[in-house]
């Protein structure tokens, strides 16, 4: 039987979601374009605080807190939907994108928010794909070095 998700109003939380079978589902530039810009298009239909995210080979983690009338599992069900579609259209596949229910965990607090967001920074160092966070084009971490604005909001 499945754990209850713990649900606390206007909290934040640290998901992560994995492609199926582990595969390297997002190892190339477009399989992370269709991820990052689904999750763009999320941010237009709901209401949420984007405070991190990473999108990585065979995963991704995201740090966001959704509006007080905003439900995290419609926006992650949204995300998870539209990027499989745009997926099997740009790979002319039918294939299962996303593995099992996506991870979520709320932040207890200030300290609890500064360990998970600097663990998702060194998400890519730590595997060895990029020396410095702000390096790896597909994380928060990159657009705020580069203050690209309308992808992570200010905590």
């Amino acid at each position: 039987m499945r754990k209850n998700r713990e649900i606390i109003e206007g909290a934040t939380y640290h998901v992560t979601s994995r492609a199926n079978g582990q595969v390297q589902a997002f190892s190339g530039n477009l399989g992370q374009k269709i991820i990052l810009y689904t999750i763009l298009e999320a941010k237009e239909k709901y209401k949420f605080m984007l405070y991190n995210f990473c999108i990585m080979p065979n995963h991704i983690h995201i740090l966001i807190r959704p509006a007080n009338d905003t439900c995290l599992s419609k926006i992650i069900q949204w995300i998870k939907t539209n990027s499989a579609k745009s997926w099997n259209c740009s790979f002319n596949t039918r294939d299962h994108l996303w593995g099992e229910r996506y991870f979520s965990r709320p932040i207890k607090d200030i300290n609890d928010y500064l360990i998970v967001n600097n663990y998702i920074d060194q998400n890519p160092v730590k595997k060895g794909f990029v020396q410095n966070p702000q390096d790896w084009r597909f994380s928060g971490a990159f657009y705020i070095a580069n203050d690209i604005k309308g992808y992570v909001d200010e905590f």
